[in-house]
């Protein structure tokens, strides 16, 4: 069992008077070392004063406490199980300064149990927490946390009047009270529940402020907090950044394919177009290599023709075809008597 130190409990104190009543204290567990907390109980105007303290009649030791809480720390090592019995009485106290510190106008007792174990606190802890409306439940063991105060050993059977009792008792009372304030977020989680904001179904995230709106925004803990300090509060709540950003990749994603499909629109277009160009640039080739072909074929069917002609001509015709005229630089010569060939 382990509590954190007394300052987290400062301000319960000015706050018992009024709460329910609460029976509860903490079991020691035997053999191992305990720190448990002891209220003492001052009235007076005392901001610091001294204890002197006894643990079941052995020796006795002082502690100061200070104003607000008065609170003493304890460290308890029980040997066996029953019984633990802690007296305490108000003596002077001299400092290391010669600084004379005054008692506590008070003289009580408080007693533990000590045992070998808490199972079956635990069991009864899940019991009473189940049988609790589940908003209450939260509360309670948020400020229990927020006390630092652990419920694994505390008995809250145990009849004793001490500290732990008034502690549940004010938590209890607390939450009562803050569990009706008003919130949007109704039953569904505070952090993210749905919403209409802004006319658009998304979710939101709640909060709380001071009465009157003006403050910061505070979370479950720092809106119990200032509960507790009797800050009267009111909730509220906004579309959660979670929700944004889901709104916003959605918005990014309908973008990227409506730009995806544009894209491939033109692509298919550009894809089209080559297409047709190809098949049509296809078309005049394969036209130009017809019109080539049937050219040939005309040279051809010509050349044939003429082989045929040549072939069929009458005899003195191919007999005179072979004689070729002379040249032209030969007849001169020969119209020119004195000139000598060469």
């Amino acid at each position: 069992m382990r509590l954190k130190t007394a300052r987290a409990l400062c301000v319960l104190l000015a706050l018992w008077a009024g709460a329910a009543a609460w029976a509860a204290q903490y079991r020691l567990q035997v053999g191992q070392m305990n720190q448990v907390p002891v209220g003492i109980d001052v009235r007076n105007a005392e901001t610091l004063c001294n204890v002197e303290i006894r643990v079941d009649g052995g020796p006795p030791f002082q502690q100061r406490v200070r104003a607000p809480e008065f609170m003493a720390w304890l460290v308890l090592t029980p040997v066996q199980s029953g019984p633990v019995l802690v007296t305490w009485r108000g003596v002077f106290y001299r400092n290391e300064r010669d600084e004379l510190v005054n008692p506590c106008p008070t003289q009580g007792q408080t007693r533990f149990m000590a045992g070998p174990g808490n199972a079956d606190l635990q069991q009864d802890w899940r019991a009473w927490w189940a049988s609790q409306d589940p908003a209450q439940t939260q509360c309670m063991q948020k400020v229990l946390s927020l006390w630092s105060i652990k419920t694994d050993w505390l008995d809250r059977r145990d009849p004793e009047p001490a500290l732990p009792g008034k502690l549940l008792a004010r938590s209890q009372s607390q939450c009562e009270r803050f569990v009706q304030i008003k919130t949007p977020w109704g039953a569904e989680p505070m952090a993210s529940h749905s919403c209409t904001w802004r006319g658009l179904k998304t979710r939101c995230e709640g909060y709380y402020t001071p009465a009157g709106g003006k403050g910061p925004r505070l979370n479950y803990e720092q809106a119990l907090a200032m509960h507790l300090s009797g800050t009267p509060l009111q909730a509220g709540h906004a579309e959660s950044v979670a929700a944004q950003q889901a709104r916003a990749r959605a918005a990014k994603a309908a973008a990227d394919k409506a730009l995806a499909e544009e894209n491939a629109r033109v692509e298919a277009f550009k894809q089209a177009l080559a297409e047709q160009k190809a098949r049509e640039e296809a078309q005049r080739l394969a036209q130009q290599q017809a019109a080539e072909e049937e050219r040939q074929k005309k040279i051809k069917a010509a050349e044939q023709r003429e082989r045929e002609w040549l072939e069929n001509r009458p005899w003195l015709v191919r007999k005179l075809s072979r004689v070729q005229p002379k040249p032209l630089e030969e007849e001169q010569a020969q119209s020119e008597p004195g000139k000598k060939q060469p």
